[in-house]
């Protein structure tokens, strides 16, 4: 098979002959879909009216998966066609990886051990235990300013023996005889089988996201043109708004944002008090060892009150709210019948039981009246 995707990579569509059929695997004598492979997903397209919905290596041939082969037969001609956006995104985040790669390797002597390329996200797995922040954004400046430069990429086929005397910054991973090395200018070499740009202006924008621990290492976590100029626009939206609900200038907004949590702190504190305060008064409302008591406060406020009161058992108190819940502070025994009849939902131990109904609040009552009646007789 001609793989056209090394040879003319930015070739979009060709005419093409099945080679072969194997159930929803179909063979071409040549082609630009490009196999998965380094981190790289296969190319998707269609085949005249056929949808091609991913390629993969099948030794030296490209697999093409159809959605579906009915009517198709070896010797058939028609034109594959790129879905040239799926392919062209990759081919931008495949370049800005091998190019932070390569900056990682530089200026921090950092290297690579694994990467992958996703629908938003590329993540480098960094030969470290843990990286700073501000050199990561170093990492980014740098990446960015190569882009700016517009540096040549291309990939040469190299005797494995010229590969090696170039000392690259990874090991070469495949046993061939020939291998594809690919160059960034004079600032990046190496071996690589995937499909790249041919100039670093094409990737556009490379923004730091995050990073996360695996495997004992950190792996860094970027956003690569429209992925990253779309998260630029919206932390720019964020911030404009912030900024108008907090009355405050753009760069006093996160002081601005802590005075309103520390207000909010005060706030709810304030009100815990007033809850705990009001419900030992309504809990001097709750007369009988057996009663159904309705509030309006946060249930968790008499759960201290109630079970602390040793005389006061078989007490259901029920919220009708948003979300309907109960409070059940009496016998274990009682609770499961409690729960049964009434189709409740939680659970508990040590006496007191907690958790939400679905049922009309009166209607829950009044079934849970002629169940604790029974438990006083």
């Amino acid at each position: 098979m001609i793989k056209l995707y090394y040879e003319e990579p930015y070739l979009k569509e060709t005419e093409a002959t099945i080679t072969a059929i194997e159930g929803n695997r179909v063979f071409f004598d040549k082609s630009i879909f490009y196999p998965e492979g380094g981190g790289q997903p296969g190319d998707i397209g269609t085949f005249g009216i056929y949808r091609i919905i991913d390629t993969q290596k099948a030794g030296e041939e490209s697999a093409h998966i159809f959605n579906d082969t009915e009517g198709l037969k070896v010797g058939q001609k028609g034109v594959l066609k790129l879905d040239w956006e799926h392919r062209y995104a990759f081919m931008k985040r495949h370049s800005a990886q091998h190019l932070l790669s390569s900056v990682f390797f530089k200026t921090l002597g950092t290297g690579t051990l694994a990467v992958h390329l996703g629908d938003e996200y590329v993540t480098i797995e960094l030969d470290r235990k843990d990286i700073e922040e501000k050199e990561l954004l170093r990492v980014e400046g740098i990446a960015n300013f190569l882009v700016r430069q517009s540096l040549k990429i291309e990939q040469k086929d190299l005797l494995r023996s010229e590969a090696e005397a170039l000392h690259m910054r990874r090991s070469i991973k495949v046993s061939d005889e020939v291998v594809k090395v690919v160059f960034i200018a004079c600032q990046d070499a190496v071996a690589c089988g995937g499909v790249h740009l041919s100039n670093t202006n094409e990737i556009g924008e490379i923004s730091f996201y995050d990073v996360e621990h695996i495997r004992g290492h950190v792996r860094t976590i970027w956003l690569i043109d429209s992925q990253a100029e779309k998260m630029r626009r919206e932390n720019l939206s964020i911030v404009k708004e912030l900024s108008t609900l907090l009355s405050a200038p753009r760069e006093e907004i996160i002081d601005a944002l802590k005075a309103r949590l520390d207000e909010a702190d005060g706030l709810k504190h304030s009100m815990r008090t007033l809850y705990s305060s009001m419900a030992r008064k309504e809990a001097l409302l709750i007369s009988d060892d057996y009663s159904i008591h309705f509030t309006d406060l946060p249930l968790d406020e008499f759960r201290s009150v109630l079970s602390s009161e040793n005389k006061r058992r078989d007490v259901l108190i029920l919220r009708d709210g948003e979300k309907k819940e109960f409070l059940y502070i009496g016998d274990e025994g009682h609770f499961t019948e409690l729960k049964k009849i009434l189709s409740l939902k939680g659970g508990g131990r040590n006496g007191i039981y907690q958790g939400s109904f679905l049922e009309d609040c009166k209607a829950i009552a009044a079934l849970a009246k002629g169940v604790i009646d029974g438990f006083k007789g």
